[in-house]
């Protein structure tokens, strides 16, 4: 969700407190071909040093096709109790959760109810500004491409009123749906949380149901997510893993600084195993149309397939540095999740430590497979 997570266009850099890599290890690979242990323990090494000097805490996993042939915790579920992590805790997923959206908007379009070149006028036509409305394209909120700004009103402690009297999806909308886009539909392009409001908004009065519903009934369950889905910030689950950030001097639950529960911008909760399932019930044509979810998955501007991050694909670009997936952070929060289609591997990473080592760890074992 907020601190613009993490656009694949900014590669993170290497962690200054991060332990060297002493050699790379070529994961020379054919389609579905498992990594070699060695590079698995240098993975295994590199995130062990990133948790010894404070900087991650989380799950990884990595799967080779459908076999997952990694996967492991590292530091506390909660560090003002120092409970070690499990594989099975599920974690804030920040903007990976723009997906779930996504994928509800291109069922949408895949039943005849709404296109890409859909404006946002035809589905919510109470819409005050009505340029806006009239010009934005579901394409556009999408990718990315609509001007349609951020919501600063969710985050921060400064925000707690504002977050305590929106409490629904109309309400959030109907905030800013009186503003001037940042800039002309369109023309640019700048990653924001609001576009995905609307969207959330224009799949309720589609669908007849309320996002949370929807996304559990069309989503979740046929993916059998059975750990993920829509959780209060404050929910003494045990096998919830809690993120902290600094307030005032003072280091506490990053509730005070977020919506308390997820929203069409991200913020659900879940487990490293279900956004694996996610992977898989994706790539089995089972939630989109293959062609459909073919072309979501394929760079259509910039960084951004149709609600996927899909990078590394163009003229010059080997096919097998292709991914498609989502990442990001916000406070005491980083996630990323990718798939290379060319070799089949999946990468999750889910960590209640704030950005950007959860996105060092996820990028570490292909950089070294694509090696010559």
């Amino acid at each position: 969700m907020r601190k613009s997570l993490n656009t694949p266009a900014a590669t993170p850099r290497l962690l200054r407190f991060a332990p060297l890599l002493l050699a790379v290890v070529p994961w020379i690979a054919t389609a579905a071909q498992a990594p070699s242990a060695e590079a698995l323990a240098q993975l295994d090494g590199f995130a062990l040093g990133l948790q010894a000097a404070g900087q991650f805490s989380g799950t990884v996993l990595i799967a080779s096709g459908n076999d997952v042939v990694f996967e492991k915790a590292y530091g506390v579920r909660d560090e003002q109790q120092e409970t070690p992590l499990q594989v099975t805790d599920r974690f804030n997923l920040a903007s990976a959760g723009k997906m779930f959206t996504s994928v509800a908007i291109l069922q949408q379009i895949a039943a005849g109810r709404l296109s890409l070149d859909s404006k946002v006028g035809e589905v919510l036509k109470d819409y005050p500004n009505r340029p806006f409305a009239n010009e934005v394209s579901v394409r556009q909120l999408l990718t990315h491409s609509a001007g349609a700004g951020d919501i600063d009103e969710l985050f921060g402690a400064e925000h707690d009123a504002d977050r305590a009297r929106l409490r629904s999806l109309e309400e959030m909308v109907a905030l800013h749906a009186g503003r001037a886009p940042e800039f002309a539909p369109g023309s640019a392009q700048k990653y924001g949380n609001f576009g995905y409001l609307v969207l959330g908004r224009m799949l309720e009065v589609l669908s007849g149901q309320d996002f949370e519903s929807y996304i559990r009934q069309h989503v979740l369950q046929p993916a059998g997510m059975q750990q993920t889905g829509f959780v209060d910030c404050d929910d003494p689950a045990a096998d919830l893993a809690r993120a902290y950030v600094d307030v005032d001097g003072k280091r506490v639950r990053n509730c005070a600084t977020q919506p308390g529960r997820g929203l069409p911008a991200g913020g659900e909760v879940g487990s490293a195993r279900d956004m694996f399932r996610f992977v898989q019930t994706l790539n089995a044509g089972k939630l989109l149309p293959p062609a459909l979810f073919e072309q979501a998955t394929r760079t259509q501007r910039e960084f951004m397939g149709l609600g996927f991050f899909a990078t590394g694909y163009g003229k010059d670009v080997p096919a097998r540095d292709f991914r498609w997936g989502h990442g990001g952070s916000t406070d005491g929060v980083c996630t990323d999740v990718r798939h290379y289609p060319a070799t089949g591997e999946t990468v999750i990473v889910l960590s209640n430590k704030d950005a950007p080592a959860c996105f060092a760890v996820s990028g570490l074992l292909h950089a070294q497979w694509k090696q010559p």
